[in-house]
């Protein structure tokens, strides 16, 4: 049964009258709505107005070809199913379609049942596309409110355990043994974990909902960088990791916001402290091009196996490993990521066993100042 609410309408764009009226007359007879052009900029256009559940197009039309007219539907309109129409057809041709946006393809001459064939698949087709858009936005629905819920849910309890803790210390009055001062000590870190965890969980709902606070005003990268620096200064020589920087003069400026741009950096090189045994460097570089400003970290840690690489942005996703000198929440390098998409930014990681891991930011220069 098909879904009210997917579209059975057909289009069909061809120059040859008798394909049009015969393709017309075949899939009416099978109860479908029917819609022709002979024109390619025509069939666009009414491919905009109508919104159509299939698009039939002939690769060898006037005025534009039918590379272009598939291109431009699967572009502003990706949920229309594209089937090629071609007297021409070779393998050649039919994949060049099918890479530009075609689903598939129905080389001349053809019977009516091939064509009614072809088009109930592009129906299904459709919806099965239509419905897997449904489920993604169901889900992204479901984590938006599971975020929410939780974090808030969660909040209040740890904010009184934290008072509990706070009143046991003080009733105590410094009686209780060394053991039971570290079993408090370690309940402070957990819940201060905890927290960390869950202000992470809300920034990432507040960016993807919208409400993410930020004011994007023209940066001083060094500057921003500097003040990283001196911030994560102190966790490097604990870890006895020296911290490093190569920073180009006079860097053109960015467009962003401060406080959440300094997050990124700090979460880079705080994420890179977790992998780089003591003894180890950090090193930050920043440079330019006429069009970018770019900023790297790298350090000489274990690295990234690569087969986990193209994960490290996705939540929760950790790389464990036996120089790891910390755990984290899992939710950095996601923030990260995020804010820099919020800047029209980049971040991408290299890596090589054994070698360390470098990221690089890339943020587009501000002109006419």
């Amino acid at each position: 049964m098909i879904d009210p609410g997917v579209s059975t309408h057909i289009l069909i764009i061809d120059d040859e009258e008798s394909i049009l009226d015969g393709c017309k007359q075949a899939l009416e007879k099978s109860g479908y709505p029917v819609t022709t052009s002979s024109d390619g900029l025509a069939g666009i256009k009414l491919a905009r107005d109508l919104k159509p559940g299939v698009v039939f197009v002939d690769l060898k039309m006037p005025n534009c070809s039918g590379m272009d007219i598939i291109e431009i539907i699967s572009r502003e309109m990706p949920d229309i199913v594209l089937i090629v129409i071609t007297g021409y057809a070779s393998i050649v041709s039919a994949v060049e379609a099918m890479k530009k946006g075609a689903y598939d393809y129905l080389p001349k001459p053809f019977t009516p049942d091939q064509l009614r064939a072809v088009t109930k698949r592009g129906i299904e087709h459709r919806l099965l596309k239509v419905e897997a858009e449904r489920l993604r936005e169901e889900k992204a629905r479901m984590e938006r409110n599971f975020i929410t819920f939780v974090s808030h849910e969660m909040r209040s309890p740890l904010v009184t355990i934290q008072q509990y803790i706070e009143s046991l210390k003080l009733i105590s009055e410094g009686s209780l043994k060394p053991d039971a001062m570290q079993i408090i000590h370690r309940c402070e870190k957990r819940i201060q974990n905890l927290q960390d965890l869950i202000e992470h969980w809300l920034d990432i709902s507040r960016i993807e909902n919208g409400t993410f606070s930020e004011a994007k005003v023209t940066l001083n990268l060094t500057e921003l960088i500097m003040r990283s620096l001196e911030e994560m200064n102190p966790l490097c020589q604990r870890r006895e990791i020296f911290l490093e920087s190569r920073l180009k003069d006079n860097l053109p400026v960015i467009m962003g916001d401060q406080e959440s741009l300094l997050r990124v950096f700090s979460n880079i090189i705080g994420n890179a402290t977790k992998y780089t045994p003591p003894g180890g460097t950090i090193t930050v570089c920043s440079d330019c091009d006429d069009y970018y400003v770019y900023v790297s970290v790298s350090d000489s840690g274990q690295g990234i196996p690569q087969d986990k690489l193209p994960f490290i942005f996705e939540p929760f996703f950790r790389v464990h490993g036996k120089q790891e000198r910390q755990k984290g929440s899992g939710l950095g390098l996601t923030f990260s990521k995020k804010i820099m998409d919020a800047h029209n930014a980049t971040i991408e990681a290299a890596s090589k066993e054994g070698e360390g891991t470098t990221f690089t930011m890339k943020f587009p220069r501000v002109y006419d100042l």
